[in-house]
């Protein structure tokens, strides 16, 4: 059998996309219609992601994801150089500033929440670890894409509104993410959660952005912070964690 192209194999893997909290089964011809594949392909490659784990036929032709995905979170927290590079400072921003204290990792066009430090606040979080955030809302985000490309935020800013985006609209947004670039971290207020502030500040990686440092908490506790002080320490934290990922790469073999 012949190996699948890179751009089969990307459509294979496009069809993971459609698992979510909201709607975590589906079967062969709903996912089909979702993605605009032909049954014929969608069938094989749900064949394919059934022989790799990924996803478990349950009766009636249902599909979920599968035990792979458990093996390969274990893994990750074992294994991966940006959550143990920012475990401890998750730590130490929760402990110094009473407030909880996330992680998020940029992969592709996804945002990722993979670490979450509780504070001392009992906030009831909507976007914990494993929960992919929202595009130009809360301060993880806002944080990542003022350190992007303008045309690379301009793409996303289009298909995130669906053709809903005006000229007008855009110019604000734009305009909204220089002052946060220049301000070098982000404040949101009540845009993730009701009643929470978040704070957030790009992690970057030889320029390269690769994530995202947040701290959030209650409106009432956000009054008592300095957000000039909160913002100087999430970019510190930041540089210092993109410091220890590149101490945790493994050194060139010649």
């Amino acid at each position: 059998m012949a190996e699948p192209s890179a751009s089969s194999l990307a459509r294979m893997l496009a069809l993971l996309d459609a698992f979510t909290p909201e709607k975590f089964v589906w079967d062969v011809e709903d996912l089909a219609a979702r993605f605009g594949y032909t049954a014929a392909s969608t069938y094989r490659y749900v064949k394919e992601l059934c022989k790799a784990g990924l996803l478990v036929r349950l009766p009636r032709g249902l599909y979920v994801i599968g035990a792979r995905v458990v093996e390969l979170e274990s893994l990750i927290r074992e294994t991966d150089p940006i959550t143990r590079a920012g475990l401890p400072l998750l730590h130490e921003l929760a402990r110094e500033t009473g407030c909880h204290a996330l992680l998020s990792n940029v992969y592709g066009n996804h945002l990722l929440n993979v670490a979450h430090e509780p504070g001392l606040e009992p906030l009831e979080l909507t976007y914990l670890r494993g929960r992919s955030l929202p595009w130009f809302k809360g301060a993880p985000s806002r944080s990542v894409l003022a350190f992007w490309p303008r045309a690379r935020v301009r793409q996303l800013f289009d298909d995130v509104l669906a053709g809903q985006a005006s000229e007008e609209r855009w110019a604000a947004t734009w305009a909204e993410l220089r002052a946060v670039r220049k301000r070098g971290y982000c404040v949101s207020q009540a845009e993730l959660d009701p009643d929470v502030v978040g704070f957030g500040a790009p992690v970057l990686l030889e320029a390269e952005v690769i994530g995202s440092l947040s701290l959030v908490c209650s409106t009432t506790r956000a009054r008592l912070l300095n957000p000039e002080a909160i913002g100087a320490k999430l970019q510190e934290c930041a540089a210092a964690m993109a410091q220890r990922v590149l101490s945790l790469q493994p050194a060139a073999t010649s």
